[in-house]
């Protein structure tokens, strides 16, 4: 099996780098410090007129920024490892967690964390508060009801 990997290896050594297929590839860095400052692809394609003769059409300058951040975006998501969980102890991180009555609480660990949760879906749904803001009644027409009048009047919803 190493005979393979080295094979194909001395093949990759043997091929070289590829050269960039874009003629802004070489203005990536710069491209990429001008929109950092907020110039508009506008700007960036006049400077890049002006200042090293290189004339693209702003559609192709986006297009070119877009792909590059695809292309970095899947490099970071397969480069990034996905870390299990620890094995034996407890995390050590402490989290805040708001509780009902406003106070935070500090939970130690993702099992606790999980028990918390747990608890909270067991945990009977509150009646919501009939809150009407019309009286209905079919032979007259909808009125709202202000808020100073609610109390004498009776509300009756269906």
């Amino acid at each position: 099996m190493s005979v393979m990997k080295e094979q194909l290896q001395e093949i990759l050594d043997s091929l070289g780098e590829k050269t960039p297929r874009s003629r802004l590839a070489p203005y990536l860095d710069f491209i990429v410090a001008l929109r950092r400052r907020k110039y508009t692809y506008r700007e960036i394609r006049q400077i890049l007129y002006e200042k090293c003769q290189v004339r693209i059409s702003v559609s192709t300058l986006h297009d070119f920024l877009r792909t590059r951040k695809k292309a970095t975006r899947a490099v970071r998501t397969t480069d990034v490892k996905i870390s299990q969980k620890p094995q034996g102890k407890a995390v050590s991180e402490r989290t805040s967690i708001p509780e009902e009555n406003g106070k935070s609480a500090s939970i130690s660990s993702s099992d606790e964390i999980r028990q918390r949760i747990a608890r909270l879906k067991q945990r009977p749904p509150q009646p919501e508060p009939n809150k009407c803001i019309f009286e209905y009644d079919p032979d007259q027409p909808l009125r709202l009801v202000s808020e100073d009048k609610k109390h004498l009047r009776k509300i009756r919803c269906r």
